[in-house]
């Protein structure tokens, strides 16, 4: 499946691809354009001929804070690439390039969100970009902005609330747009009471995000609550984070959320089906294609214009390991019915010493469908706290058409 695994940088932070929320590969026409973090924390980007193969060079756009600065980027049916990163406990930094289809030229930094994280971002049919991310006071909620074409960033909304008493809470926030301007979040609440992710759940709009609803149409007051109808899995027992989330050619919402406190380590496929969400456990699939391995915690996924489904997925011990484990590599799962059966593959030479993770694969960066997907991945450890540790290596992956 794989064609070619180029190293687009040399100078990657320890979190250089991360993370699940947030798009950093689109291609428009012949041109696909990526986005990372390099180290310790500047916001770069490239893009790549797909007819010549040739790479152009990389573009400075911003600087962060530390590894949690990294972007998000869309792009508008005029081609104008739009990019949100860092500082960790923002704002966010805003920019537009300035002219279409060309990265070499960015705008001044406006900015937006309160005390922002994770920032995830979608651009709709109306060229409205659509905003959401981990901020708000602490404990810290899923908020989410809205920018008109033209016009300027709405105020903040709390859309989920973990009601934790107090302290560190996380939250998955991906974002995706379908061709009806409808709006699909899909999020996981983590919190230390006891430390874990405990639930996932999903949220639409179809209204640019003034009100929202379950999947079944039941609309929630917000903020969404662990005690709202919106949850797919929940239950204090389990420790959970989500993947970003992909729509088929039907428009059902797909994701998976992987299972940390199961042993061996495990993944979970869920779809909904316009009337109850399914579920596909996927840890067979790894077993049966990498003996000895389970599911260790970063994925994502998306469907290409056939409707065929790409998992990206980190394997690693059965064991579970640490964050960043060296036994940590990327496997690409694809499916021709949805989930139901799977052809595997590992995405990267194993390497005992060296993880390769933090997988972002391509998805639709508005509601327009995509091609074969390319994907980037980080090889190199973890470090330390938010900016320590070594540079590591960025990876852009060419993936086959599987009809070819």
């Amino acid at each position: 499946m794989v064609t070619r695994d180029e190293t687009i940088s040399r100078n990657g932070s320890t979190r250089a691809t991360a993370y699940a929320m947030s798009c950093k590969v689109i291609t428009a026409g012949n041109t696909t354009f990526v986005a990372w973090l390099d180290h310790v924390a500047d916001i770069q980007v490239r893009s790549l001929n797909r007819e010549t193969g040739v790479w152009s060079e990389t573009v400075l756009v911003g600087k962060g804070v530390d590894n949690h600065s990294g972007p998000a980027i869309t792009m508008d049916s005029r081609g104008h690439l739009h990019i949100v990163y860092g500082p960790h406990h923002g704002p966010f930094n805003f920019q537009t390039t300035q002219r279409p289809h060309d990265v070499s030229a960015w705008s001044p930094v406006e900015e937006v969100g309160v005390f922002a994280t994770y920032p995830s971002l979608v651009c709709g049919p109306d060229d409205t970009l659509h905003l959401t991310y981990r901020g708000g006071d602490m404990p810290r909620r899923l908020m989410y902005q809205r920018r008109p074409k033209g016009g300027n960033w709405s105020d903040p909304v709390e859309v989920v609330d973990s009601k934790a008493p107090s302290g560190y809470t996380q939250y998955g926030n991906a974002l995706a747009v379908d061709a009806a301007n409808t709006l699909h979040l899909v999020f996981h609440i983590y919190d230390r009471h006891p430390a874990g992710g405990k639930a996932a759940g999903y949220l639409t709009s179809t209204d640019a995000g003034r009100t929202w609803q379950t999947a079944e149409g039941v609309r929630v007051a917000l903020p969404a609550t662990p005690g709202t109808p919106c949850f797919f899995a929940q239950s204090p027992e389990l420790d959970m984070r989500t993947s970003n989330v992909a729509l088929s050619p039907q428009g059902r919402p797909f994701v998976f959320t992987s299972h940390l406190k199961q042993r061996p380590p495990g993944a979970t496929l869920w779809s909904h089906d316009g009337t109850a969400w399914r579920r596909r456990d996927l840890l067979p699939e790894i077993s049966k294609a990498f003996p000895e391995r389970a599911v260790a915690m970063h994925g994502t996924l998306t469907f290409d214009t056939s409707g065929r489904l790409y998992l990206a997925i980190v394997t690693g011990s059965p064991s579970g390991g640490g964050w960043g484990s060296p036994s940590w590599e990327a496997a690409l799962l694809v499916s021709d019915d949805q989930g139901q059966t799977f052809e595997t593959c590992a995405l990267a030479d194993a390497n005992p010493q060296v993880p390769a993770w933090l997988l972002n694969v391509e998805r639709p960066y508005s509601h327009r469908p995509i091609d074969t997907p390319m994907l980037l991945y980080t090889r190199g450890g973890p470090g330390k706290g938010c900016t320590g540790g070594d540079c590591t290596t960025v990876h852009a992956v060419t993936l086959r058409d599987p009809e070819e």
